[in-house]
């Protein structure tokens, strides 16, 4: 039977310059994601092929990824070919959030071996 989640987000970036440029932004949101069918979450090794994050769910997904190693990067996209409708590439340390409405998996290929992502994904229904 679907759930329904509360996810709370925030985030602090900012930017400087040697000339005195700087910028910076925060913020928060509130995400309310009803009709939750399935939870996942965790720690995932990435192969240099394809990696299945999140098997294709019905209506859409909402992720978070980590990448974790230290020196690999790894890209992150939709479908289950390696270079194919990629989303986003995360060089090591960085992360992304992103909620698709497709119907396709979500999966990562690390660059030149294997690395490790910590991961929360969630598939959503037609009711949310």
């Amino acid at each position: 039977m679907p759930q329904n989640y509360t996810l709370n987000a925030q985030t602090s970036v900012s930017a400087s310059s040697g000339t005195g440029f700087s910028q910076s932004a925060s913020g928060n949101f509130t995400l309310n994601l009803t009709g939750i069918d399935q939870v996942q979450t965790g720690r995932l090794d990435i192969a240099t092929t394809n990696t299945v994050v999140m098997a294709a769910p019905t209506y859409g997904k909402a992720v978070y990824i980590r990448n974790l190693d230290d020196t690999n990067f790894i890209e992150v996209h939709s479908v289950a070919t390696v270079d194919t409708d990629v989303i986003g590439i995360l060089e090591p340390g960085e992360w992304m959030f992103f909620v698709l409405r497709d119907t396709q998996a979500v999966g990562a290929s690390a660059d030149t071996a294997v690395c490790t992502i910590e991961y929360f994904a969630v598939e959503i229904d037609s009711a949310a």
